[in-house]
């Protein structure tokens, strides 16, 4: 008998009967990493290089590399930190856009997971319905679910996280009383239609966040009129697009020195 502990998401857990589970075949990995975004990409270079001999898979529930930088397409889509500490440390970022839109920094993500070796570790439209930990055999009993209904199911010694922190499915959406009555079209960011007209319309953005400050100078450009309503204050400092000292020292240095310096120079500056 094993000790376990199940960690299951809000959607209906897999319910496979005993007999069934011992005829599934099951495959084992020293680490299994759930996501194949920035964070993903970023824990597998990690495992292959500093735990050379244990093997190791992602798994995604989507069939494209990237995360957030692969789902949302709202207009102004960027970086709200800069790419010298948000992106990779092995991996020095070189777009003279400190401040980067979510194209490049979907490219950059990509072209990691390539250069590295990353993607042949990947497997897409896995979504994790089930991880048990049992301590008797200090391992991790995983069941992901295919786009086909088909359960898979893997054991592993290490889980590592790095599926994000929100609901890729369903954006989070409050309610109110008379939402019903609204004539307009309501919209959220993280479901964007890409055939939106916003032209010369006049647009509400409900909060204040680093999407709505990214979102609302873009809507701004062609929109009527643009409004943000938020519920308490928000301050922020204007930071130039471009780090000109970061260009400057990686003209004057070896790109690894270069890139270590301006990511602690940021790190600090944020202090």
């Amino acid at each position: 008998m094993c000790d376990v502990l199940e960690i299951a998401q809000e959607r209906p857990q897999l319910s496979i009967e005993c007999s069934e589970r011992s005829a599934m075949t099951t495959e084992h990995v020293d680490v299994l990493i759930v996501g194949a975004g920035l964070s993903g990409i970023g824990a597998a270079y990690y495992v292959q290089t500093r735990c050379q001999g244990k093997s190791y898979t992602l798994l995604e529930s989507r069939d494209r590399i990237g995360g957030t930088w692969d789902l949302f397409r709202y207009p102004g889509v960027r970086s709200d930190s800069d790419m010298y500490t948000l992106g990779y440390s092995f991996r020095p970022w070189h777009n003279p856009k400190a401040i980067a839109d979510g194209s490049s920094i979907l490219a950059y993500i990509r072209e990691t997971a390539q250069a590295y070796g990353i993607e042949e570790q990947i497997r897409f439209g896995h979504r994790v319905r089930r991880a048990a930990w049992c301590s008797a055999d200090a391992r991790w009993s995983i069941e992901a679910e295919r786009a086909s209904g088909e359960v898979v199911r893997l054991t592993c010694h290490f889980l590592y996280m790095c599926s994000g922190y929100y609901d890729y499915d369903r954006g989070y959406t409050p309610e109110w009383p008379g939402v019903e009555q609204f004539a307009g079209q309501i919209v959220h960011p993280q479901h964007w239609p890409i055939d939106l007209n916003y032209a010369g319309k006049r647009v509400v953005v409900i909060g204040s966040g680093a999407t709505a400050v990214t979102l609302v100078p873009a809507l701004a450009a062609q929109a009527a009129h643009v409004t943000m309503l938020q519920r308490s204050p928000s301050y922020i400092v204007a930071l130039a697009t471009q780090d000109r000292i970061a260009d400057w020292l990686r003209r004057s240095l070896p790109e690894r020195l270069a890139h270590g310096l301006v990511r602690w120079k940021n790190v600090l500056q944020g202090l």
